[in-house]
């Protein structure tokens, strides 16, 4: 479940696509609102519907009895600014849903793929952080499906490189004693590593 409507869903079904995860279901669905608290409540009623529809004998034929993880992609710049981020890690923990979330939001994953690691102090914000993506990439990269489909087989392309610099990052806040969710920082390589890990071996990359 992810909260962007347009970035998210892209990267990730074309990372799914590109570790050809054919043995696995990855569903992949915008969040129905922009508050991450219901991206995690839109999760558990995919969830709670695909269980109703397998004790009916509902399920289409490519469709599993359940999901082995579930995870919301969200955001925790507006939800920390607002003071509610802990409200959100505490639904996602009652619901059993894993939080991959980026401060201050998904763009300093992207980041991270072009640049390497970097807690640069500027990305206040959702928006400078995707003023920073889109001044490295050189372009506009998410303002409509199409073009995020074109511009996004740049960063799949470098996804084990974003996956060691967000460790690198994580590490060097953690030495630095900054309290989470740091800013900037993401997890959404626990995620693809989750995924990487799910892929046939002779798929899957080194991180």
């Amino acid at each position: 479940m992810t909260e962007g409507t347009v970035t998210e869903p892209v990267y990730f079904s074309m990372l799914r696509n590109d570790m050809k995860l054919s043995t696995v279901t990855v569903a992949i669905y915008p969040g129905e609102h922009s508050d991450p608290r219901h991206v995690v409540k839109t999760a558990e009623t995919k969830v709670k519907d695909l269980a109703r529809r397998a004790r009916k004998g509902l399920l289409g034929m490519d469709e599993p009895a359940k999901y082995d993880h579930v995870w919301a992609v969200v955001d925790t710049d507006v939800a920390i600014r607002q003071g509610f981020w802990n409200d959100v890690v505490q639904l996602a923990a009652a619901r059993n849903i894993k939080l991959a979330h980026s401060t201050p939001c998904f763009e300093f994953w992207l980041l991270l793929h072009l640049v390497g690691p970097t807690t640069r102090s500027d990305l206040n914000d959702g928006e400078t952080a995707k003023a920073a993506v889109k001044t490295v990439l050189g372009q506009e990269y998410s303002t409509s499906e199409k073009l995020a489909n074109e511009v996004m087989p740049q960063f799949i392309a470098r996804w084990p490189d974003a996956v060691r610099a967000a460790g690198v990052v994580r590490r060097n806040h953690e030495n630095a004693g900054t309290p989470a969710p740091a800013n900037p920082s993401t997890i959404v390589d626990l995620l693809v590593c989750t995924m990487n890990d799910a892929a046939q071996p002779t798929r899957r990359k080194s991180t």
